[in-house]
């Protein structure tokens, strides 16, 4: 019998260390944890409550067989709609297009603070409560895309917008205090740690390379044994120095730095390989909590970012050592979760609709 070994690997870009401790594991099937569900009288996202919430800024309507976009006005909410995208209540950062850009403040450091500019918005997905990637139809994921991305477009044209971020929070334990789906977008005037982190890493590899390393990335994982999924325009993969048992990334095989102006095809590719990948995944760890991520270059950046989904399922707990030393403690290998999810995903082919 094969004993096993721990073993610490590198992230392929960052200065960022992930401990495997494959003795400290359990079979794929023990990492599926119970999840807390809510259960409200009234779901503020389905359709009929929109007098719950603000009115949208977006809206994603059929009309003699197209789908036309249209938005709140004043107390009028449509409810036929097939996307909706509102302001969020509760805003990390708040703002408008006519917001003074953030002023500095210095104490002798460094930059200390900036005044809190921004937008926060949601994206509800579909008038279906439990339409999540893995469950919703095809067309339906497509639809979600395509208004996050021209909501994207626009916010990126701010003045104070310095970094976009979309994001899907997929239960209460990965941060989703509402069950319906739904994604989230903050702009901020800042350009995040991780997001300049990457950056920077990116831009040092290709002036030394002259090439892309996402693309060389890709490339390699689309022949190891970490490869999830290869459709069209898209490869899945689980990372060499994975943080989180089950992670995947979702890399585009064109390089592009944003996802604004993704052409349709591609568009198109993305859905299909989110609906297989998050529906693998819901096979084969029991519909887990997650958080899934969408890098991109912010739009001051120049080429050298290639955008890509990481998905980070919510089946361990980051303590004290995680904490204190940036260092990570993983139990299952990405080539142990790439195996469960190619298993998962070739039933999830066979049974696809």
């Amino acid at each position: 019998m094969q004993r096993l070994t721990n073993e610490l690997r590198r992230d392929y870009l960052l200065d960022r260390w992930v401990i495997f401790a494959p003795r400290r594991a359990k079979r794929p099937i023990d990492y599926a944890v119970p999840r807390s569900k809510a259960d409200p009288k009234v779901c503020v996202f389905c359709p009929g409550n929109e007098n719950l919430t603000p009115p949208a800024k977006l809206l994603y309507v059929p009309q003699d067989g197209k789908i036309l976009e249209a938005k709140d006005r004043g107390r009028n909410r449509r409810s036929d709609w097939l996307v909706r995208c509102i302001p969020n209540l509760y805003p990390a950062l708040s703002g408008s297009d006519n917001s003074p850009l953030p002023l500095e403040h210095h104490n002798g450091f460094s930059r200390i603070s900036l005044r809190g500019i921004g937008t926060h918005l949601i994206v509800v997905e579909s008038p279906g409560h439990d339409d999540h990637p893995h469950h919703a139809k095809r067309r339906q994921i497509e639809l979600w895309l395509r208004a996050a991305i021209d909501l994207v477009d626009k916010l990126e044209r701010r003045e104070y917008s310095k970094s976009v971020a979309l994001f899907r929070n997929h239960g209460r334990e990965a941060g989703a205090s509402i069950a319906h789906a739904h994604s989230q977008i903050i702009t901020t005037p800042i350009v995040p740690a991780r997001i300049e982190q990457e950056h920077r890493a990116l831009k040092k590899f290709q002036d030394e390379e002259d090439s892309c390393a996402f693309c060389r990335i890709r490339a390699m994982e689309a022949k190891s044994e970490r490869k999830i999924l290869d459709v069209d325009g898209f490869t899945v993969f689980a990372p060499w120095a994975s943080i989180f048992p089950f992670e995947f990334w979702i890399v585009p095989k064109r390089h592009s730095p944003r996802i604004s102006g993704l052409p349709d095809e591609e568009i198109k590719d993305l859905s299909v390989t989110i609906q297989l990948s998050f529906r693998a995944l819901a096979r084969a760890v029991a519909d887990p909590p997650y958080n899934a991520i969408f890098h991109q270059s912010p739009k001051s950046r120049d080429g050298a970012f290639h955008w890509h989904i990481e998905v980070y399922p919510k089946l361990s707990i980051q303590a004290g050592f995680e904490l204190g030393t940036g260092t990570y403690i993983n139990t299952l290998k990405p080539e142990t979760a790439a195996t469960a999810l190619v298993s998962a995903a070739k039933e999830e082919r066979v049974n696809q609709v």
